[in-house]
């Protein structure tokens, strides 16, 4: 009998060290989210040089990116920008190529709209749905407004729109055009 026990018991054991180690290897919805939020996050910064390329790109590279992690830093201060757009032109005029494989449009900084104090008063609320155009060099070219709200408002959001920082899309190691849509938002509190 004590035999019989001894075995039911090893059993049991085992199996709840069996149960306890797939439930630790099965992740939580809690993990999954934590990682999202990981790739989120990560999907804002530059990557860094995973191609071959000379000492100045590397250098250049490193730079650009300090520069935009700044920018992000300081939502887009000033004196942050230009060092950043700076970079990217000192890149375009020595004719340096992206060290990374293609990829989309790195949005570091979006400025939010001005709400005029004429819509505050009439109590608009809403969204304008925009058509920006990104370019190379890293500025926002044309801006279309897809969806307007009010015409005040709207010229506030392309002016928004024009402020946004951002690392253009690379495609076979260089920087390209893109038109990307965005949405700016005006709720009253």
């Amino acid at each position: 009998m004590s035999q019989v026990l001894r075995a039911y018991g090893t059993s049991i054991v085992l199996l709840l060290v069996w149960i306890g180690g797939a439930l630790a290897q099965t992740p939580t919805e809690s993990d999954r989210a934590r990682k999202a939020a990981l790739q989120l996050a990560r999907g804002h910064e530059i990557p860094a040089a995973t191609l071959p390329c000379t000492p100045d790109e590397a250098k250049w590279w490193e730079d650009l990116r300090a520069a935009g992690k700044a920018v992000q830093e300081t939502r887009g201060g000033k004196k942050e920008r230009e060092k950043f757009l700076q970079l990217l032109q000192q890149g375009q005029e020595r004719s340096y190529q992206p060290p990374i494989a293609d990829t989309k449009v790195i949005v570091l900084s979006k400025t939010p709209p001005r709400y005029s104090e004429q819509a505050r008063r009439r109590m608009i609320k809403g969204t304008v749905a925009l058509a920006v155009e990104l370019r190379p060099d890293g500025f926002v070219g044309e801006v279309e407004i897809v969806q307007g709200l009010d015409p005040g408002l709207d010229e506030n959001a392309a002016e928004a729109a024009r402020r946004t920082i951002f690392l253009p899309p690379v495609k076979d190691r260089k920087f390209v055009s893109f038109r990307m849509p965005m949405t700016m938002s005006f709720n009253l509190f």
